[in-house]
């Protein structure tokens, strides 16, 4: 019967008007109750059939998957991923199938790892991606220009293979000459979807306005991945020639579209940004400002732990290697849209979206890794505080490209805090660099109380020293063959 109900599901999404439609008829909680049947069906599956998966039961002192579902153990890279080989981990016992295509994670976090996915898996990804953005950008062909890394990349193949079904694509890679050539060649008749990772997009708008591009005359939209971004960053692209600018979050070692933002969730993004009474009622006092995905309980059923790990199933009965209460290693929340909706009217705001633009789904805010910090005197501080303060410094807003914080060692054995920022190209402007951290200091003192209190008591081990780097010079020189930025760095520059 599940089978028979995904053939459907499959056949619905090559439809983009009636999977709108399907998904907009649908009720949240019918859905949510779905997707929990589907996850314990999916356990079930993979006890029966991948051979890993009952030694990772047996391991855990669990006899079969037929247990209530939160009995069955978490498994994460290192207990499950690292424990068994890709064979162990797959339906039957091996891989070699065809149709079958492996590919390779960026190795952000450490050593690159191969994913193997089916045919079936595939298409059904990429016919939910083209959907929704068929449904984002209307049905229009325009020039997809794919700047996400090519070769075995995740991401960058799969991108391309989903814009495909809805326009025409050139992957270029990030190579900046190439999409700037694109661009120029083509003009500004048509319309351009220019695809990539966060920095890499402001760098090409920074480099565009540079060499005086007239940017008003074309349309473009944005799509970014691999990495988190601020909601300043998406208000810079809008204010300086984008149309529009959506994110979506995957994972290289579960799935690419396990959730995607809308225009629902990008305004109530924009709420949690302005009103910080809203932020910290949502948020139960924490500053930070969560990306804002929703889901489809159907293909992923999704928990957080106690400690606020994302944990993640994948429902779909044609995975070749199935992931049952995988933890992604993210900090994240989830909430019913009709209780957060509750949460926003309480603060007297309304979402302007049209109902046409809504989705009966449940949201997903993400924080990001919960290992992306540095702390001092016991104050966190996060990426996206420094972002945060970064896009309200009109002097660096429209020249860095990147940055990198760390603690080091200063005079007298007092640590501190030291922030290189990467400028987009040699020519490094003169800055004050000594009021440009006191600026950060402040801001962050503004935004992060756990900085500011920790600042009140000790404040020479929370002072800035920045440094400025021409593109590609300094720590951002050696990037080790990582293609995603990397914000933390734990060791001396």
């Amino acid at each position: 019967m599940l089978k028979l109900r995904e053939a459907i599901e499959a056949a619905v999404i090559r439809r983009p008007a009636l999977f709108r439609w399907s998904l907009a008829m649908s009720k949240e909680d019918s859905l949510l109750r779905q997707g929990r049947k589907r996850a314990e069906l999916a356990a079930r599956r993979a006890w029966q059939t991948v051979p890993a998966y009952r030694d990772f039961l047996a391991a855990n002192g669990v006899a079969s998957a037929n247990v209530p579902f939160e009995q069955l153990p978490l498994m994460s890279k290192d207990s499950y991923i690292r424990a068994y080989s890709t064979d162990q981990r797959c339906v039957g016992g091996s891989f070699l199938k065809r149709g079958v295509a492996i590919d390779e994670s960026s190795g952000s976090t450490g050593t690159p790892y191969n994913w193997v996915r089916g045919s079936a898996e595939r298409m059904k990804m990429r016919n939910e991606m083209s959907c929704m953005i068929e449904w984002i950008l209307g049905p229009q062909p325009l020039i997809a220009i794919n700047g996400f890394s090519m070769g075995a990349w995740a991401t960058g193949i799969n991108v391309g293979e989903a814009l495909e079904q809805h326009s025409v694509v050139k992957s270029t890679g990030p190579d900046l000459e190439k999409i700037l050539h694109t661009i120029e060649f083509f003009g500004s008749d048509p319309g351009y979807i220019l695809c990539g990772y966060p920095p890499f997009l402001k760098l090409l708008l920074d480099t565009m306005r540079q060499r005086g591009f007239t940017i008003d005359d074309y349309v473009l939209h944005g799509m970014v991945g691999g990495e988190g971004m601020s909601e300043e960053f998406r208000r810079y692209l809008l204010t300086n020639g984008f149309q529009s600018c959506y994110s979506g979050y995957g994972a290289s070692d579960l799935e690419m579209s396990i959730a995607f933002e809308t225009p629902e969730s990008i305004a109530i993004r924009g709420l949690l940004l302005d009103d910080r009474t809203l932020r910290e009622d949502l948020l139960d006092g924490d500053h930070r400002i969560p990306m804002v995905f929703q889901y489809n309980p159907l293909n992923c059923h999704i928990e957080v732990t106690d400690e606020g790990d994302l944990v993640a199933t994948l429902n779909y009965s044609q995975t070749i290697s199935p992931r049952v209460r995988y933890n992604l290693g993210d900090e994240a929340r989830v909430v019913r849209r009709i209780d957060l909706l509750k949460i926003i009217g309480k603060h007297d705001h309304t979402v302007d979206v049209s109902a046409d633009r809504r989705m009966p789904l449940p949201y997903l805010l993400l924080f990001g890794r919960r290992d992306h910090t540095v702390s001092v005197m016991g104050a966190n501080i996060y990426p996206e505080d420094i972002e945060h303060a970064l896009y309200q410094d009109a002097e660096i807003v429209t020249g860095y490209t990147s940055f990198q914080i760390q603690i080091v060692d200063g005079d007298g054995g007092i640590v501190h805090p030291r922030l290189a920022i990467e400028w987009v190209d040699e020519s490094v402007p003169e800055v004050d660099r000594d009021a440009l951290a006191r600026r950060i200091e402040e801001r962050l003192c503004e935004l992060n109380a756990d900085f500011k209190n920790a600042w009140d008591e000790y404040s020479d081990a929370l002072r800035f020293e920045v440094e400025l780097h021409a593109r590609g010079q300094g720590p951002f020189a050696k990037r080790d063959g990582r293609i995603k930025n990397r914000y933390i760095s734990k060791g001396e520059a």
